[in-house]
């Protein structure tokens, strides 16, 4: 056995053969080794989903990156050609023009599924071309399959199993996913426990007739796998494999060899084949003797490694790229384990060749040493151990299970109610090489050499002080775009198209990391082009993209982000200049005319709601005829609602706003500066409120709606006994 090299790869080495572009590299494919890689210390552009970004996967052979979300959301998107690139391709194809190409967001949006009830199990692409997609139900454990190049979901299949986070889709003649069992959770034990104590206390010896059957649970056992076709969409699967007593937490597929590398709970490590022969044998035998193994005994590997060092595996990379000089000639996979180091191996040997030690003994060490790779003060290291510990409150470093040492027994402690990045995991990948490791830290996204094992680029190290980056996808090469729309979209060109040529000066591709971070409802998109370092005017504000309705959160980031009082930019504008909403009842639409001169802030808390959804399916809780009638609180009761700041802000009363007419709008409080989300509609004039109450709308049409919900019979407590709700508000 080779000596295994251990190295904590904090320091940035200086590799200049991987960092620095040599004219002699160009190729027509990758102009320098890292010329796939993105290596800049700031995203480029951000996008959300409405709830936190869990998953994403992507298509290389058609350009698509697809993201998940907490809430079931799948989205796809297109990859576009960056803004070095674009201008780059603009030069070339009309060098006579004068005209720049527009910034480029780097993807594009397309569609948007409503896949799953509850949170993603996984999402996944298939491999090695990523023609079709996958997405696993945590909570509904429904399978979704989508055609990548339609984007379109070309099949479902409905299970009763709980299905896992592991899972892999295969390109074959006939689709197939792979997908592990979970863990049972501590709630579906107790009702488990239950269900069984019920059918024991009926099955007594003083029943009439036969005693009743018990119902025998025939879910398979966690640590199976489970084969499902998304061809015949069958919901029973096509096979079981058994070779894991324990919950199986990670897999890896290797295309060209049919191999599966799976790890479990308990720190074992699998390496079989998926061909449909050593998978029917998988079936009937559990050790393993009848499959093509790539190695002749599992005595002569380390895929014991985890098992001695009692830790296991939460996320495995797979690269297929041959290097026979450490012997590993189908290439070598990474696993990362709960204690924080990552274990490289080589294929097909399953040799251990280095440990990265990703620990934060090991940056403690790095700080206190004051070492010039951590480049950062006291208060923000200690920011970044806090989160680090929040993660792992969060399960995020366990893989979301938990085995009890005593009774050996495995539960999952992420459910379908837990926040939303309980649901994130940690996820590393190679680049198209397979020379690199791309590994998320507590300092940015490293790049590894795999064969040098030295850290040549650290990615988002600019914006890894308010970013803690978990899941890393690469999008190699340049974006497959419409050359000719490119040209109609900036104003059109009589030239002929003529395709660039890679030479010593050949200009960066569309090369795409694409990150997810811990907590955040946005996902981030890497490439050559650094809007920052290049101070660009407005770049801090312009490259993260409200498509979706802003929460609380990114409003106070938006404030954050040195804009002065008479410096707003178009998105942040539209929160303090709406003029007119509409709220869409039960009963019919009432249009409000707003006040965003008078009273900015509790329009934009009032906008900020309408548009987050906040407002959405909140009833009228209390109406009083020939008075008013009150809606905001999401509790439905008058006790609840918050501002968009958290808690509550300030009135912003004004002497030419009064209550001296029906159909003003107002906010409700508890007295002085207690604004949160409560508002009401008065019926008529009501001037005991002045002084009191922050007018900022009045009521322009659907007043026959308004005298309508005041009609609605009450309680005592002027509940209405008929529920009127706003479905949702619009503004503009």
């Amino acid at each position: 056995m080779n000596s295994t090299k251990k190295r904590p790869h904090d320091e940035v080495a200086n590799d200049h053969n991987d960092a620095t572009p040599s004219s002699s590299s160009y190729s027509s494919s990758s102009s320098t080794p890292l010329q796939d890689i993105p290596t800049t210390q700031h995203y480029a552009v951000s996008y959300m989903h409405r709830s936190t970004v869990t998953h994403s996967c992507i298509s290389l052979r058609h350009g698509y990156v697809l993201t998940g979300s907490v809430d079931g959301v799948v989205k796809f998107w297109k990859r576009s050609a960056t803004s070095a690139a674009a201008s780059a391709a603009a030069t070339t194809t009309n060098s006579s023009s004068k005209e720049t190409s527009p910034p480029s967001r780097c993807l594009e949006f397309v569609k948007s599924y409503i896949s799953h009830v509850g949170p993603l199990a996984s999402l996944v692409s298939s491999s090695p071309d990523g023609n079709s997609a996958a997405s696993v139900g945590f909570a509904d454990g429904t399978i979704k399959f989508y055609d990548v190049a339609s984007f379109d979901v070309s099949g479902m299949i409905r299970t009763d199993y709980r299905l896992g986070k592991a899972a892999v889709l295969l390109e074959r003649e006939e689709g197939m996913l792979l997908v592990s069992v979970r863990a049972w959770s501590r709630e579906e034990l107790r009702e488990r426990e239950k269900t069984r104590r019920l059918g024991k206390d009926n099955n007594d010896d003083n029943d009439d007739g036969p005693n009743p059957k018990q119902v025998e649970d025939e879910s398979p056992p966690p640590g199976s796998i489970l084969f499902f076709s998304s061809t015949t969409l069958s919901s029973k699967p096509l096979r079981i494999v058994s070779y894991h007593a324990a919950p199986v937490t990670s897999m890896a597929y290797h295309s060209q060899r049919h191999w599966v590398v799976s790890g479990d709970v308990s720190g074992v490590l699998e390496v079989w084949n998926v061909s449909s022969s050593a998978a029917a044998a998988a079936t009937t035998s559990s050790d393993g003797t009848n499959v093509d193994h790539p190695f002749q005994s599992k005595m002569d590997t380390d895929l014991y490694a985890l098992m001695k060092k009692k830790t296991y595996a939460i996320d495995i990379a797979m690269s297929e790229s041959y290097n026979p000089s450490d012997g590993a000639h189908y290439g070598v996979f990474a696993v990362y384990s709960t204690d924080r180091k990552i274990r490289l191996f080589s294929l097909p040997n399953c040799k251990l060749l280095c440990i990265y030690d990703e620990r934060m003994k090991v940056y403690d060490g790095l700080f206190a040493s004051k070492s010039k790779a951590m480049g950062m003060d006291a208060i923000e290291y200690g920011n970044r151990a806090a989160l680090e510990r929040e993660m792992e409150d969060a399960h995020l470093l366990s893989g979301g299970v938990m085995m009890n040492p005593t009774t050996k027994q495995t539960v999952c402690t992420v459910t379908s109610q837990s926040e939303g990045s309980h649901h994130q995991s940690l996820r590393m990948t190679f680049d198209n090489t397979g020379r690199y490791l791309l590994l998320p830290t507590i300092v940015g996204m490293k790049v590894i050499n795999v064969r040098t094992h030295a850290v040549v680029a650290t990615v988002g190290k600019g914006d890894a002080s308010s970013l803690r980056f978990l899941h890393v996808g690469l999008c190699p090469g340049d974006a497959k775009v419409d050359q000719q729309l490119q040209l109609a979209r900036m104003g059109g060109s009589s030239a002929a198209i003529s395709h660039k040529t890679y030479d010593g000066n050949a200009p960066p591709n569309d090369s795409l990391i694409i990150a997810l971070a811990y907590g955040k409802r946005r996902f981030y998109a890497f490439s050559h082009h650094d809007p920052l370092l290049e101070e660009e005017h407005g770049a801090q504000q312009s490259r993260d993209v409200l498509n979706e309705p802003p929460d609380a959160s990114d409003l106070l980031e938006a404030s954050h982000l040195g804009r002065s009082d008479n410096d707003y930019d178009s998105t942040y504008a539209k929160l303090t200049t709406a003029t007119t909403a509409i709220l869409r009842t039960t009963h019919g639409d009432i249009t409000i005319k707003l006040f965003p001169k008078e009273t900015p802030k509790t329009i934009q808390n009032f906008i900020g709601h309408a548009q987050s959804g906040y407002y959405d399916n909140v009833i009228f809780h209390r109406i009083i005829p020939g008075f008013m009638i009150q809606t905001g609180d999401p509790l439905g009761d008058g006790t609840g609602g918050e501002s968009i700041w958290g808690g509550e802000f300030e009135d912003e009363i004004r002497r030419e706003l009064r209550h001296d007419r029906p159909f003003t709008v107002s906010m409700a409080n508890a007295g002085p500066n207690t604004n949160g989300s409560q508002f009401f509609i008065t019926t008529v004039p009501t001037p005991w409120l002045d002084n009191k109450h922050t007018v900022f709308g009045r009521v322009t049409g659907g007043m026959e709606v308004v005298m309508a919900i005041e009609g609605v019979k009450t309680d005592d407590l002027d509940r209405p006994l008929t529920e009127v709700k706003i479905l949702s508000v619009d503004v503009s």
